[in-house]
């Protein structure tokens, strides 16, 4: 199984709590789909989206263009105010146990900065994301894996979306 974890596309600037994307961003999200059909990055099986808007407007491409459904998963939100460190990370440890369990899938998961940071240090990678090249995320950036038998995310890819 193949999990590709995106940072959601570029995000307005506003006051709601719940920004869509900037015209950039909807570009950006037009262009993860046009990867997709230029074979440059598999075919999704599963599109996996915080609630925000953002990560919907990140994926309706992809969802629209393949009729796949958004699936929301509470799971992919931010860090919430009331939770600490530690229950954050258990969040999303359980997550990527869920997602795991998703054999012959290629998943598709939309979510945000700190939810990203926080899971290259929870990751077990036969590559070493602590590193300074997995430190900073740019909107529309993702990372792919490969998830072996013995649950060793096999690392594939990091790519930023370029317009």
């Amino acid at each position: 199984m193949k999990i590709y974890l995106f940072r959601h596309a570029q995000k307005a600037m506003d006051f709601s709590g719940d920004p869509d994307l900037t015209p950039e961003g909807h570009a950006q999200a037009s262009k993860i789909l046009d990867k997709v059909l230029k074979s440059e990055i598999p075919h999704p099986t599963e599109l996996w989206v915080s609630p925000k808007k953002r990560t919907h407007s990140t994926f309706r491409p992809l969802s629209q263009h393949f009729n796949l459904p958004l699936q929301i998963q509470e799971s992919l939100l931010e860090q919430k105010s009331e939770e600490n460190i530690s229950e954050f990370r258990s969040r999303i440890e359980r997550l990527f146990a869920g997602v795991a369990q998703k054999e012959d899938a290629v998943v598709f998961l939309c979510t945000h900065y700190d939810w990203v940071v926080e899971a290259m240090s929870i990751i077990p990678s036969d590559k070493d994301l602590s590193s300074s090249e997995f430190s900073h995320w740019s909107p529309a950036q993702y990372v792919a894996f490969e998830v072996q038998q013995d649950g060793i995310y096999e690392f594939i890819e990091l790519k930023r979306i370029q317009l």
